[in-house]
């Protein structure tokens, strides 16, 4: 099968009320990559906006509705930094998701911030 691609525009009231519905969005497509190929794969966005779907997922409420094990997780965009440092995509992501559920560290791809970018995007791009 191909991809499936959503082709919708949602509004809402607030952030929350966005993040809620992206969640279950998260674990209604993760299910069905599942059931499908075995695994689901996604690109998690940087920046503040979806920090609060992240903290979502990583809720019990969400967390334990995902099979972690066969999720892959990769970075549409990454800050020229370390990343253990503030502004920090992968930071973010991790304080806010990653340490708080069962995923094995082998299926969490963090896109590299500290090299030259051309480099770093080259060397992501083969992963």
């Amino acid at each position: 099968m191909g991809r499936k691609e959503i082709q919708c525009v949602r509004v809402f009231d607030d952030i929350l009320s966005m993040s809620r519905s992206g969640a279950e969005l998260f674990i209604d497509l993760s299910r069905e990559a599942v059931r499908e190929r075995g695994l689901f794969t996604a690109a998690l966005s940087g920046g503040r906006t979806p920090e609060p779907l992240y903290r979502l997922l990583a809720s019990e409420k969400y967390s334990k509705r995902i099979d972690w094990p066969r999720v892959h997780l990769f970075f549409g965009d990454e800050r020229c930094v370390p990343p253990d440092h503030p502004r920090s995509n992968y930071r973010m992501v991790r304080d806010s998701l990653l340490s708080k559920i069962d995923i094995p560290d082998e299926n969490v791809h963090p896109m590299p911030g500290e090299p030259n970018p051309r480099e770093a995007a080259v060397r992501y791009e083969a992963e």
